[in-house]
């Protein structure tokens, strides 16, 4: 029997979390399976801000991004580990047209809409159950009159951790009324050789094999129906590819036209200092994949979890979702949520070593 690690000794301290968002009471969860692997997640954005793994010689470190109490998670980057929607990505223009209906968003960069809106899953309290050690089950309504989209959404978010050290997250987003564009994803922040000051993702390897093509993007990064290849592509990931060779990324890869009710493999992380591996499965038909290039330029220091400072690819992002700014791009898969036609989705996050 492998004997069960050195406990990690830096966890969150849940009393550090407690407190009210909008009314609505936030606190901080955590998941423990039977080999060591802990981790922690907020309600508040269904943050993700902790995951602890061991190492290729078992040793426990934190490997994934984040803050240390409620007032850094809301003073902090909204991303950061949060579970994002009700649409993932950048809509341009803040609005968009729907059985020849125009739908006006609030713009939160620049002059687009960008993970929901200001009002969107980030930044917002779910009402929160844990049920047993390996799993906390989540729930959040999306209202037209609080973000501006189309429809009641209810959203049914799972995260449990399993045996074989995969932290595997399912949602169930359903329709009360009229039909409205959905796309969710995981914004969790890693780093495989664990969070500390200076440390980046440089040495890590990726590959995404299965994506043959990326988004083509205009100004400000907005989708706009094409596709490059990535044939000579200065960020074609089909092989294993070293971050430290390629400048930030910050692209869709598609893995395919439409979803799929099975989860498949889609990217490969590992790290050869620690040894620790990242196998992502999903059933979302596109990755983003984004080395956190304007992560912690701000005048104003973005600090984390014991005072580390966040500094540009500090960390990899690997975020499955649908298509972004597909509501104005008809070329692109379109996902509509309508009564009786539920947006499932599953992605696994499935830790190892070499």
């Amino acid at each position: 029997m492998t004997p069960t690690p050195t406990p990690f000794p830096h966890l969150l301290d849940p009393a550090r979390f407690q407190g009210e968002v909008d009314g609505r009471p936030t606190a901080l969860f955590f998941l423990r399976n039977a080999r060591g692997m802990v981790v922690a997640i907020t309600n508040l954005g269904a943050k993700v801000l902790q995951i602890v793994v061991p190492d290729r010689q078992g040793v426990l470190d934190d490997v994934a991004l984040g803050y240390d109490s409620l007032d850094a998670v809301l003073g902090g980057s909204p991303s950061m580990g949060a579970f994002v929607g009700r649409y993932a990505g950048r809509i341009g223009g803040a609005h968009f047209t729907q059985d020849g209906r125009e739908h006006r968003l609030t713009p939160n960069s620049g002059a687009h809409c960008i993970h929901g809106g200001p009002r969107g899953a980030r930044h917002r309290a779910f009402d929160a159950v844990q049920p047993d050690a390996q799993t906390l089950e989540l729930r959040h309504r999306f209202l037209t009159a609080e973000d501006d989209f189309p429809g009641t959404l209810d959203l049914q978010l799972t995260y449990r951790l399993s045996d074989d050290n995969a932290l595997v997250i399912e949602h169930l987003a359903t329709a009360l009324d009229e039909p409205g564009p959905a796309s969710f994803t995981s914004h969790i922040y890693f780093n495989l050789d664990g969070v500390s000051e200076g440390a980046n993702i440089n040495g890590h390897v990726l590959q995404v094999p299965d994506a043959n093509d990326v988004l083509a993007t205009g100004v400000d990064g907005i989708a706009t129906g094409g596709r490059v290849s990535l044939n000579g592509h200065v960020h074609d990931l089909r092989s294993a590819t070293t971050l430290g060779t390629v400048p930030d990324i910050d692209l869709s890869y598609p893995l395919g036209t439409d979803s799929r009710s099975e989860a498949r493999l889609c990217a490969q992380l590992r790290s050869e200092a620690s040894g620790r591996t990242l196998d992502v499965w999903t059933t979302e038909p596109l990755l983003q994949v984004y080395t956190a290039g304007q992560l912690g330029v701000a005048e104003k220091p973005d600090a984390g979890k014991q005072g580390v400072r966040h500094r540009p690819r500090c960390a990899v992002c690997l975020e499955p979702q649908w298509f972004p700014n597909a509501p104005n791009c008809p070329a692109l898969p379109q996902n509509l949520v309508a009564p009786g036609r539920p947006y499932r989705g599953t992605t696994v996050y499935r830790f190892g070593v070499t």
